[in-house]
């Protein structure tokens, strides 16, 4: 057997899976309610337990939110996890479930989760977005999790659009987040991103015109992933891809308007389709590829 933990800052969820991926098993609770990381470990641990039956657990896998240091097993500083700077988390959890523990990127599960189940079954190469209240990714490389030298691969957020543009939080000027990132949205407009684009598909002229600009950034971002890792699909997930029927034919048009893209070379793009099941779905397939 196998175990996959999804950490969020509203909740932890736990599956318990076959080793040909099959989830068995899931159980879930707040993440405050388990009060930091040892008491998250220990959590684990009970749901590991109680889920496994008599099967042993071989592999466990965690998807977090970073920065984290994939290598070490450690968080750094999660905006979304105050108090957890730092935590050996891959230590803890396997001193509680006894087995080998592995911490990633919770978009780069993502990713695999899409690669293997999901909208990019049947591809070689690709890249997968997360567009929500920020903008993150991963790229699957023949199969293979790409993590780069430093474990920052997929950081398509923070690729400069315009280097005179606005400061983002990372420190960066003109960064596709700033342009397009669900916060940044917020703050432009003074709303929350879901009611600016549910305004946007109801008709308002002004919702539909950010959202439209934000589209646009988000397709240079496209044809600049595209132009990077030549995938053969690129799929978009996250909060915003709820909007797909507002949002996806112009990112189509930003990839097909690239004179430098020929057809040939034009990746497919996919909306994702394990919504919520991601994480999990991702965690076991790394806990899967590291046997």
């Amino acid at each position: 057997m196998l175990a996959g933990v999804d950490l969020g800052g509203t909740q932890v969820r736990v599956a318990l899976a076959r080793t040909d991926g099959r989830i068995t098993g899931i159980a879930k609770t707040p993440t405050a309610a388990v009060g930091g990381p040892q008491g998250m470990a220990e959590w684990v641990a009970a749901q590991v337990d109680h889920l496994r039956g008599r099967a042993k657990v071989r592999r466990v896998a965690i998807g977090s939110p970073g920065p984290l240091d994939a290598v070490h097993g450690k968080l750094v500083n999660p905006a979304n996890l105050p108090g957890w700077e730092g935590a050996p988390l891959a230590a803890l959890v396997a001193r509680a479930t006894g087995a080998p523990t592995l911490l990633q990127h919770d978009a780069k599960l993502a990713a695999l989760a899409e690669y293997h189940r999901g909208a990019g079954r049947g591809s070689r190469h690709l890249v997968y977005i997360t567009w929500s209240t920020g903008i993150g990714g991963g790229v699957v490389i023949d199969g293979q999790l790409f993590s780069g030298a430093h474990g920052s691969a997929g950081e398509v957020g923070h690729t400069i659009i315009d280097p005179d543009g606005p400061l983002d939080a990372c420190g960066q000027r003109g960064c596709l987040e700033v342009f397009a990132g669900g916060n940044n949205l917020a703050r432009q407009t003074g709303e929350p991103a879901a009611q600016l684009f549910e305004a946007a598909e109801s008709g308002d002229a002004e919702a539909l015109a950010i959202v439209r600009r934000a589209a646009t950034y988000m397709g240079v971002g496209l044809i600049n992933v595209t132009n990077l890792f030549d995938p053969d699909v690129i799929v978009v997930g996250g909060g915003i891809s709820r909007s797909w029927k507002l949002v996806g034919p112009q990112l189509e048009a930003a990839l097909r308007g690239s004179p430098f893209i020929g057809a040939a070379r034009r990746p497919a793009l996919r909306r994702a389709r394990l919504g919520d099941k991601v994480g999990l779905v991702g965690a076991v397939e790394w806990a899967r590829a590291n046997l």
